[in-house]
């Protein structure tokens, strides 16, 4: 890992490194240029925290919610679940600034996620939000017509 963020570090004058690899680094770009100069060198510990992306998940199907759920947390995203889009339009409509991003199922119960996505569209406090369609269908068309919709 250390080659790949030196490697990075190289195209951007930048190594980010652990606390060792530091001293390490230092002492390599130290003997290079004669012990003066500043160093490159940031620490990750210096970074502030992540801020985690709220999520809203649209899945009618419980055990894949949950999978799906169990991994964005994972991530650090904060995530809201739904079975259906009906759901779905009604947390977006109660608290629109507190999603950062929709990720849904095309087939749901009550309204389709091609039906909330047109809604989400239509409305001008939610159609800024990201929204990514998920399908175990192969259908260009579907593609097609969710990428026309925005």
């Amino acid at each position: 890992m250390g080659e790949v963020l030196q490697r990075f570090g190289e195209a951007a004058d930048v190594v980010v490194v652990s606390e060792t690899e530091e001293r390490e680094t230092e002492e390599r770009i130290g003997s290079k240029e004669g012990g003066g100069g500043s160093s490159s060198v940031v620490r990750w510990e210096r970074f502030p925290p992540r801020m985690g992306l709220r999520v809203l998940l649209v899945e009618a199907d419980d055990s894949t919610r949950q999978i799906i759920g169990a991994l964005l947390r994972k991530c650090s995203y904060k995530v809201a679940s739904v079975p259906d889009g009906l759901k779905a339009w009604e947390v977006l409509k109660a608290r629109p600034h507190n999603i950062d991003l929709i990720l849904t199922e095309v087939e749901l119960p009550s309204i389709s996620g091609y039906a909330l996505l047109t809604l989400i569209m239509e409305r001008e406090i939610c159609k800024n939000i990201p929204v990514i369609m998920m399908s175990t269908h192969d259908s260009v068309n579907m593609v097609y017509k969710c990428m026309l919709k925005g």
